[in-house]
């Protein structure tokens, strides 16, 4: 179900933002003046975002000049202001990225905490509340979150948060929210979730997959109502369920289609109401009471750090082994960039078959990928990628990407899987009329 409103909502997009089949490149300026969801435009605006701050930090880090000088500032400030302005995305890079954004919002409405923790902790295990307040500009459902997070870090002056207190705050978030009309409250999301649903495919929608109805509850922590969607799935075949028969199997916890004794006491006895009565979580926000919230204390992460000594030193291991070579065999942390583009280019003037990834992953980029994402299990990433080697369309590949995250507990918002998720993109995708990559076609007229 979600992998086809994914399809749908794309499509729709695509439609929206390239009238013309000879477009090559997206204007950010024009990209923001489209019918397209808000959410979408953000992604895109942060992307760019991202690109100003990475050439800033190179324009930047030579210590022979002093940036800091107020007149060199502004100017430098006008120049970044300007590039963004004019900043373009190729066609290639538009689709890639439309689609991340569109499997981020759709995760999000499916699975908040889940998926909240993972991006807003996707580089560290630590962030500063400021860097929370930006990233949760990406999301524009449950505004309650939003207004909870806010409150409480308000209330407790919190200038940073681990991943371990955020997941403890969000789990606590909704047991107040749903503290005081539980069921009320789920039937309010799952409507929200279904009617943004209806808004990506543009048209009505009267079923929910059993499938995604169980990960929504699950999610949130509750559990009871899970186990009847578990219970659902092992007693009958159906694999979707209307509003109606979800609420109903939800207060009362009958299983449909299955006939069972009368409950003398059903968890609700307020009235029942219809789908169109039933107001959405957005526009009946739960009260969220964050002074009675506390949260477990920052624990220092011993296994980061360690980690991050390690990477020093290897690091410094592999500039020293570069050093020591005339000629180096693997690549330079900038370098990885570049010779994918080199690759891009050579795949697009000639037709010879797909490149075996292989020989796209190769020195560091490698390394980090088996190490971050395969737990040093070099077997279990060659295997990996021979089963990516045999497909030939990205939706395969992205399906099996998908598992293999899901599976491995990857978070698929890290450097690591996106860099890895990004070369199998461009593997698939070698004619596409594509210059750069990593933020290389940046500045493309």
């Amino acid at each position: 179900m979600i992998d086809e409103i994914i399809d749908v909502f794309i499509s729709r997009i695509k439609r929206d933002v390239i009238t013309d089949d000879k477009m090559t490149v997206i204007p950010i300026a024009y990209l923001i003046t489209r019918d397209i969801p808000d959410s979408i435009k953000h992604f895109f605006n942060q992307e760019v975002e991202l690109w100003i701050r990475e050439e800033e930090e190179k324009f930047t880090s030579n210590e022979r000049f002093d940036y800091d000088m107020p007149e060199v500032r502004m100017l430098i400030d006008q120049i970044f202001d300007h590039l963004k302005q004019n900043a373009t995305f190729h066609v290639n890079k538009f689709n890639q990225l439309l689609e991340r954004a569109v499997k981020l919002e759709m995760n999000y409405l499916i699975e908040p905490h889940r998926t909240l923790s993972q991006f807003l902790f996707r580089d560290s295990k630590i962030v500063s509340t400021m860097e929370i307040y930006d990233t949760l500009k990406y999301f524009f459902k449950y505004e309650y979150y939003k207004n909870a997070i806010s409150d409480y870090f308000n209330l407790k002056y919190l200038r940073e948060i681990s991943q371990d207190q955020f997941i403890d705050l969000i789990n606590q978030i909704d047991e107040k929210a749903f503290a005081e009309n539980r069921l009320d409250t789920t039937l309010k999301i799952i409507k929200t979730a279904i009617s943004s649903f209806e808004e990506a495919q543009g048209e009505k929608i009267n079923n929910l997959s059993v499938d995604v109805l169980h990960t929504t509850l699950h999610d949130r922590n509750l559990d009871d109502y899970a186990e009847l969607v578990d219970r659902l799935r092992k007693e009958t075949e159906l694999s979707e369920l209307t509003f109606e028969e979800i609420e109903t199997m939800l207060r009362e916890g009958k299983i449909p289609g299955i006939e069972e004794e009368e409950v003398e006491e059903a968890e609700e006895k307020a009235e029942i109401k219809t789908y169109d009565e039933l107001e959405d979580i957005e526009t009946s926000k739960p009260e969220v009471a964050v002074d009675e919230i506390e949260v477990q204390e920052m624990k220092p992460d011993t296994a980061q750090i360690e980690e991050e000594v390690e990477e020093e030193e290897e690091e410094e291991e592999e500039v020293e082994e570069e050093v020591a070579v005339e000629e180096p065999s693997v690549e330079k942390k900038g370098d990885v960039a570049q010779d994918l583009a080199d690759y891009v280019a050579k795949q697009i003037s000639s037709d010879i078959p797909l490149e075996s990834l292989d020989n796209m992953i190769k020195g560091r980029t490698r390394k980090k990928i088996i190490k971050k994402l395969f737990k040093k299990k070099e077997k279990e990433f060659i295997d990996f990628i021979s089963s990516i080697n045999q497909l030939s369309t990205w939706k395969e590949a992205s399906s099996l990407i998908d598992e293999e995250f899901y599976n491995r507990e990857i978070n698929p918002y890290s450097n690591e899987a996106i860099n890895l998720s990004d070369i199998i993109y461009q593997r698939l995708f070698p004619k596409d009329k594509y210059v750069g990559e990593n933020h290389g076609d940046h500045w493309q007229a």
